[in-house]
């Protein structure tokens, strides 16, 4: 696979440290907790304090390309007063990739937002694509020139399950029309920045980081497990594809939800980003408000997941119907066991080494590059490459699955193995 974009993954909040947003927000109110007990966040993996450090990994890790976000509150702590210090320090990171020749794929929102945010102008509002849309504008005059890779959200649709589905995520309220809503926001938010970004940078791409998820039914013989997968296989993987192509968003699930509203995105997207992780089994339950069960018949990583590599190729096979780009933006296991997590990486890499030669596969994003904190979990569950320390000075140690993975790209690039591995 040459010509192909090999990297890892991180976002900014799981892995800097340092900063102060809405979910330290929530973390210092008593919402995220651990047991009740010791805070969750503890600054993250400490990146920002060791960047440079880290990007050297990624060189010597064989990687030729790197997705990172910006953490809008660090750059907008206050309202309308921005942090030159933390711009600058943004704009060196992506020179120092320049250096090293790893090409950066920057993330503008990735989940976390500054503390003021939910207060004045939440996702569920019109405003926030104002506000929104005025600090992305300010990265993209400030690294248009530099970056050519842009997502414009991350997970849309998980953050708004999140904030508005179980309210586990700030701003916390419970209420589904609201998340359509924040939905809908969001995405018009991507128009606004996809017509400034070609006016700034016409060779630039911006597409969306999104989750895939692989449903299947509890029970096979039961009509009702096979049309509940069938509505939240539609909500959660397809709808956004329908939008942009349809200029609706829409979804309909029995006593649950109704929503149906015009959106003008005119299939304004580059690329679509697929994060895919795993495959859960959903049952129909008497419930009316609440009438899914989902659960994972064989779990096998850290967070509970089935490894599923073949749905891999089923979400690749669906979002080529849209005939845009794909970058597998996301991928990856939370496990301390090495050999599982090559055995992953392997597997899927696989799959889309078939997949590259009958679809549009630009990339593939392994994650994460480091340790890191995980929402709502802490740092207990490890997706790195490379081990974080967390009791000595945030100490990095190479993994064998990042040697692995280096080999693979070694492998995959038709290049000599410079570093071989035993597997």
């Amino acid at each position: 696979m040459k010509n192909f974009y090999w990297g890892t993954a991180t976002s900014s909040f799981q892995i800097e440290g340092n900063i102060k947003n809405d979910f330290t927000e929530w973390e210092t109110l008593g919402k995220f907790r651990n047991n009740g007990l010791n805070p969750l966040y503890e600054n993250g993996s400490n990146h920002w304090l060791n960047w440079k450090k880290d990007f050297d990994l990624i060189k010597e890790l064989n990687q030729n390309s790197y997705r990172f976000s910006i953490e809008w509150a660090r750059i907008e702590p206050e309202r309308n007063k921005y942090s030159q210090s933390a711009l600058k320090q943004y704009s060196e990171m992506i020179d120092y990739l320049h250096q090293l020749n790893i090409e950066p794929f920057l993330t503008l929102h990735h989940f976390s937002h500054p503390k003021w945010f939910h207060e004045l102008t939440p996702w569920h509002k019109k405003e926030s694509i104002f506000s929104f849309c005025e600090f992305a504008k300010i990265i993209i005059d400030l690294f248009s020139d530099r970056v050519n890779y842009w997502i414009s959200f991350n997970e849309p649709i998980v953050w708004a399950l999140a904030a508005y589905g179980d309210a586990k995520f700030p701003p916390g309220i419970k209420d589904l029309k609201f998340m359509m809503d924040a939905i809908k926001n969001m995405m018009e938010a991507h128009v606004c920045i996809y017509d400034y970004i070609k006016k700034r940078n016409n060779k630039a791409k911006l597409g969306i980081a999104k989750h895939f998820i692989i449903f299947k039914e509890g029970r096979n013989w039961f009509l009702l497990d096979k049309k509940v997968t069938n509505r939240i296989d539609v909500f959660f993987n397809k709808m956004l594809l329908n939008a942009f192509r349809q200029n609706r968003l829409a979804h309909w699930f029995p006593t649950v939800l109704k929503y149906d509203s015009p959106i003008k995105l005119d299939n304004k997207i580059d690329f679509w980003g697929i994060n895919y992780y795993y495959r859960i089994y959903a049952q129909f339950k008497f419930n009316f408000k609440n009438p899914i069960f989902l659960f994972p018949k064989e779990p096998a990583t850290d967070m509970g997941w089935e490894i599923y590599p073949k749905g891999l190729k089923k979400i690749i096979k669906l979002v080529a119907a849209t005939g845009k780009e794909i970058f597998i933006t996301e991928n990856g296991i939370a496990t301390n066991d090495e050999g599982l997590r090559k055995m992953f990486i392997k597997k899927h890499l696989k799959v889309v080494n078939k997949a590259k030669s009958k679809y549009n596969i630009k990339g593939y994003f392994y994650w994460s590059l480091i340790d890191n904190y995980e929402w709502l979990k802490g740092k207990s569950k490890r997706f790195g490459l490379v081990r974080v320390d967390y009791e000595n000075k945030f100490d990095r140690i190479i993994k064998p699955s990042g040697f692995y993975y280096a080999k693979l790209i070694k492998k995959y690039s038709n290049k000599k193995v410079v570093q071989p591995v035993n597997e």
